[in-house]
């Protein structure tokens, strides 16, 4: 299981998009507010999977001007995804 701060680090990295990060065993819940963040986040998943840092992709995309967008994956390896985010935003 993954430590504290490795979330911590997570959410540093995610820091200028506006979500919430959860964490359940191996799965990891991430949840926009705002559209853009939550297309950006879909758009790099692919190649996240790719990676071999995450897989199993399921989105809840609901319609409206106050939806929240929610992505829950399995994580292979959270450092790698970690260090993914942290490249992405650079």
């Amino acid at each position: 299981m993954e430590s504290d701060d490795e979330i911590k680090r997570l959410e540093k990295a995610l820091e200028d998009k506006n979500c919430s990060v959860e964490k359940h065993s191996s799965v990891m819940e991430i949840t926009f507010t705002r559209k853009e963040d939550a297309d950006w986040f879909e758009t790099i998943f692919e190649d996240y999977q790719r990676e071999s840092a995450v897989s199993c992709l399921m989105s809840m995309r609901p319609s409206g001007a106050n939806a929240r967008h929610k992505f829950v994956f399995n994580v292979k390896d959270m450092d790698k995804f970690i260090e993914l985010m942290e490249i992405g935003h650079k």
